[in-house]
Formats: structure tokens, C-alpha cells, sequence
């Protein structure tokens, strides 16, 4: 009986130790890690989630907005929203009053990106680099 409750608490000790240790290798391996700077979000974000055809990129951007490389600043920072007119995209300094991490947090619809919300940490960049007075620097 004592032999069969040693062995029953070492498997559940050792599948549990290795649950874990998958768990946390695969949560540091998938995680990314974003910079509040444009270059970094653009990126790490834009470039991946974003200015994909068919969404915001190409001859005909969704809510005509073009969040390639080339394009993304000028069409968010100060920039009217087309789906809630009186709002900007981004307001520079205010991340609260931007309709962009609005959408990215799901507070507004459609929720962005329609693929699936991103990592709160990544929403949290984007904000701080609003909050922090969105600026255009690229690299």
C-alpha cells in the first residue's frame, strides 16, 4: 500500500514538474516582446497582424487605412477615424482617447485584429508610445 502512494505521488510531482517547465518554455519562446517606438510596433505588429491584402495594405485598405511602413503615421496619428467620425485613430499623448487601442482592446467593434486580440503586454506598448507623444521615428 505505501509503495503504491509513493509511486502515485512521484508521477503526479513529476507530470506536474513537466507541465510546467513546457508551459513556461513555450509562453517565454512565443511571447513578443514589443518596444513602445513606432519602428518596434510597426515591426512587430503592423507589419505581422495588420498590413496584411485584404485588411489594412493594398490598392484598397480596410476603413482606408494603410498601416504598411511607408504609411501607417501619417494615416493614424491625428488622423479622423472613418468608422467613428469626431474621433482621431491616434491621439498623440492620450492613448485613452485613441480609437486604435480601443479597438485592440475590444472596447469598440470591430475588435482588432478580426485573427484574435493581441497579448495585453503588446496593446500596453502601443499605448505607452501614444502616451508618450507618438512620434514618427523609424528606427
Amino acid at each position: 500500500m505505501i509503495t503504491i502512494r509513493v509511486l502515485s505521488a512521484v508521477l503526479l510531482l513529476f507530470a506536474a514538474g513537466c507541465a510546467d517547465s513546457i508551459v513556461s518554455e513555450c509562453d517565454d519562446e512565443a511571447k513578443v516582446r514589443v518596444d513602445p517606438r513606432l519602428s518596434d510596433i510597426q515591426e512587430k505588429v503592423f507589419d505581422v497582424s495588420c498590413a496584411t491584402p485584404g485588411c489594412h495594405a493594398g490598392s484598397n485598405p480596410q476603413a482606408g487605412l494603410d498601416l504598411t511602413a511607408a504609411n501607417a503615421y501619417d494615416q493614424l496619428v491625428g488622423v479622423e477615424s472613418v468608422s467613428y467620425p469626431g474621433r482621431s485613430r491616434v491621439v498623440a499623448g492620450n492613448s485613452s482617447e485613441s480609437i486604435l487601442i480601443e479597438l485592440m482592446r475590444g472596447s469598440l467593434s470591430p475588435a482588432m485584429p478580426p485573427q484574435g486580440p493581441l497579448d495585453a503586454e503588446i496593446i500596453n506598448a502601443i499605448a505607452v508610445w501614444i502616451d508618450n507623444g507618438a512620434r514618427r521615428e523609424l528606427r
